[in-house]
């Protein structure tokens, strides 16, 4: 699958998640970990900082050096 830039997503990877969108859980822009990627709803799992997992859209993440 892959993010907004068209870099390949893997699990354990350091994402930054863009603003919300209308059908999202999370509440602002934030930097988390990749945990689970769901090919089938083209979305992945990302933990917060916090330890929270947010499922988000491939397309609203960007992978971070």
């Amino acid at each position: 699958m892959l993010e907004k830039t068209g870099t390949v997503l893997e699990k354990f990877q350091t994402v930054e998640v863009g603003e919300p969108r209308k059908s999202d859980m999370h509440q602002h822009s934030f930097v988390g970990t990749i945990i689970d990627i769901l090919e089938s709803r083209g979305t992945v799992i990302v933990e917060d900082q916090c330890g929270n997992p947010f499922e988000v859209e491939a397309d609203n993440v960007e992978v971070r050096d």
